[in-house]
């Protein structure tokens, strides 16, 4: 067991983490394996296990985490929210560190966790995700993607406003979860942001720790089905925050994405095309140019030349995405997740 303290828990819910719902996924073993290493720092590793029906639970029990605790949810209760909430409520730390169970860690730094932890007092902190591209045309587009909202991510938590974050890799307050979850109980998805959104309403404190301590990485999903259903989900819960500071921003990348869409169709408009052609290029070079500034070491220049028609077209995608959340409930791990 630990021999020293800590006022951090990792909480990782965990639901059906294999290929072939026989043999545990590489993703999961990954993930235990660093957190062999990373839990010597924590107080506890918690997994909450969502109703599993492969092997990811078996393997569990077997790995060599010595401060690893293994939780059940109740036959009544599921879904992420759920397994989550057990895994707070079981923590015994002033701060909860959420990772998901297919996320991959490297690079971690003990010294510079402890730095990290000393320091710590703000209500939530922020962190990236990043995700690993691979040479399929869908692999290429959703990392641009990620790219991109990984970049708002950062930019907005500069100017002290943020829009996003992600359970992925998510530090937080034990107390703050558990004063808000009834605020958002019933909604299955969207603990992050909501956490958020609870903090910026009620001027909590927050911070962004950029790839300190340690690096995340997440896989892509491996069909376009797996995809709509994944950014339906994203976008359903927009819809449902309060409203806070971080809501202005909200509202100006809306007001940009309608501009964006107008200036396309006034290309096809002789007394237009210019000024939309001229909004179009500098809008979308920027996007791509600080997508690159900050992923500069990761992003293949093929995936720059994709970047650019992708940025061109996707208010449109963003816009379908968006609508299609007013009216289909998207699935998670085989059960459609309530956004309402």
């Amino acid at each position: 067991m630990k021999d020293t303290s800590s006022k951090i828990t990792i909480v990782v819910p965990f639901r059906n983490i294999s290929d072939d719902c026989r043999s545990v996924d590489g993703a999961l073993v990954e993930c235990v394996r660093s957190l062999q290493l990373i839990s010597e720092c924590v107080e506890e590793v918690i997994f909450v296990n969502d109703h599993s029906t492969d092997d990811s639970k078996k393997h569990l029990s077997g790995c060599s985490i010595p401060n690893l605790r293994i939780l059940n949810l109740e036959s009544e209760f599921k879904g992420k929210k759920a397994a989550l909430e057990l895994g707070v409520k079981g923590a015994k730390t002033e701060y909860i560190w959420t990772l998901d169970a297919d996320v991959v860690l490297s690079q971690f730094s003990s010294e510079r966790f402890k730095e990290f932890e000393q320091g710590l007092w703000q209500d939530l902190v922020i962190m990236p995700v990043y995700m690993n591209s691979g040479n399929s045309l869908l692999e290429q587009l959703q990392t641009n993607e990620w790219r991109y909202l990984q970049f708002i991510t950062w930019l907005s938590s500069e100017v002290k406003l943020p829009m996003m974050c992600n359970g992925a890799n998510l530090i937080f307050k034990r107390q703050l979860f558990m004063e808000n979850i009834e605020a958002h109980r019933s909604i299955s998805s969207g603990d992050d942001m909501f956490l958020l959104s609870r903090v910026m309403k009620f001027g909590g404190d927050t911070s962004m720790c950029w790839e300190k301590f340690v690096r995340v990485e997440i896989s892509t999903v491996n069909s376009w089905r797996e995809s709509i259903n994944q950014r339906i989900r994203w976008a359903g819960k927009i819809t449902k925050l309060p409203s806070s500071k971080a809501s202005v921003l909200h509202a100006l990348f809306a007001l940009i994405s309608a501009i964006h869409v107008f200036a396309f169709i006034g290309l096809f408009i002789p007394s237009w095309h210019l000024e939309s052609a001229t909004f179009l290029s500098v809008k979308v070079l920027a996007e791509v140019l600080c997508m690159y500034g900050v992923f500069s070491n990761r992003m293949k220049m093929k995936e720059v030349v994709l970047a650019l028609p992708q940025m061109v077209l996707y208010p449109f995608f963003s816009l379908l995405i968006f609508i299609s959340s007013l009216f289909f409930i998207p699935k998670w791990k085989g059960r459609r997740v309530s956004l309402k």
